[in-house]
């Protein structure tokens, strides 16, 4: 239980970054026109919810 806790505060650190700071940042540059269409922000945004459900449970089965 101490690495999926471990885990949990990781993850928990990850998604804020990711959905405080990468994704508006991304986002408004490209609303801007200083940078491409944000490709990358929308597929991590997507998979890092499951990423994390699915680490978590494997996980909980050791």
């Amino acid at each position: 239980m101490a690495k999926e806790k471990k885990w949990r505060k990781i993850y928990l650190v990850l998604m804020i970054f990711f959905y405080a700071v990468f994704v508006p940042v991304t986002f408004a540059e490209w609303l801007l026109g200083e940078g491409g269409f944000p490709l990358t922000a929308i597929v991590v945004g997507m998979a890092l919810p499951y990423m994390r459900k699915n680490h978590l449970l494997q996980l909980q089965k050791q």
